[in-house]
């Protein structure tokens, strides 16, 4: 059976770096852009997201704010696990730190130091972006061990299904093509995210949350993993 595994702890960390690099802007540079607000947010999926077409509906109902920003000055985790008061990724994709280990997981990175109260747009024809995205589903938890018969980790990501993406991933349909996120009351214990992406293949996820945004610390320690 072959086991698929994401990205090694500094594949992933560059990815995510790379892609903040090149497509995050501040609150200055977002002003005087113009706007599409393509998306309506007429709805409330009770802390869910749903993928239109295939009447799918996942679960998302815990919601943290990272306090480390380690990958960018606003990192928001939407999950239906349970992280403690930190998280910390290892090598070959080992986490560290979830109290329950989320099926489902949309996470949003922004480079903004002080997010507000308003609609954040990413377009993958844009060289300068609010945010970027990855949401994955149908996560499969594990010990991995290597081809060599080699153990690297105790709770690792063995398989998910990747939704949607705004970098390049192998799965090209989830590519993020554009996607808006509106957030009101933000930082308020009745915070409210809404997400509306469409995909490079034409599918449209929609998600909401409503409630508190926990606290927790994400850390990325230097570790040889060759």
């Amino acid at each position: 059976m072959t086991i698929k595994i994401y990205l090694t702890k500094f594949s992933l960390l560059f990815c995510i770096i790379s892609t903040l690099l090149l497509v995050g802007c501040s609150k200055e540079n977002r002003e005087g852009r113009i706007y599409r607000f393509e998306f309506d947010f007429d709805f409330d999926l009770n802390n869910q997201y749903s993928i239109e077409g295939g009447g799918e509906i996942i679960e998302t109902d815990r919601a943290y704010i990272d306090t480390n920003y380690e990958w960018g000055n606003n990192f928001i985790h939407l999950n239906d696990g349970e992280i403690g008061d930190s998280l910390v990724l290892g090598c070959w994709g080992n986490w560290i730190g979830y109290i329950e280990n989320p099926s489902a997981s949309v996470k949003i990175w922004f480079l903004q130091t002080d997010l507000e109260d308003g609609i954040y747009q990413y377009s993958r024809t844009e060289d300068l972006n609010d945010f970027s995205i990855y949401i994955e589903r149908n996560m499969q938890w594990g010990e991995y061990i290597t081809s060599w018969g080699t153990f690297e980790g105790s709770n690792a990501i063995l398989n998910s299904d990747i939704v949607a993406s705004s970098w390049n991933t192998s799965k090209n349909s989830a590519l993020v093509e554009y996607a808006e996120i509106k957030l009101q009351n933000i930082n308020t214990p009745n915070s409210e995210i809404s997400y509306v992406i469409e995909t490079v293949s034409g599918h449209l996820i929609k998600g909401s949350y409503i409630g508190s945004l926990e606290k927790f610390k994400l850390w990325t320690p230097e570790i040889d993993c060759d």
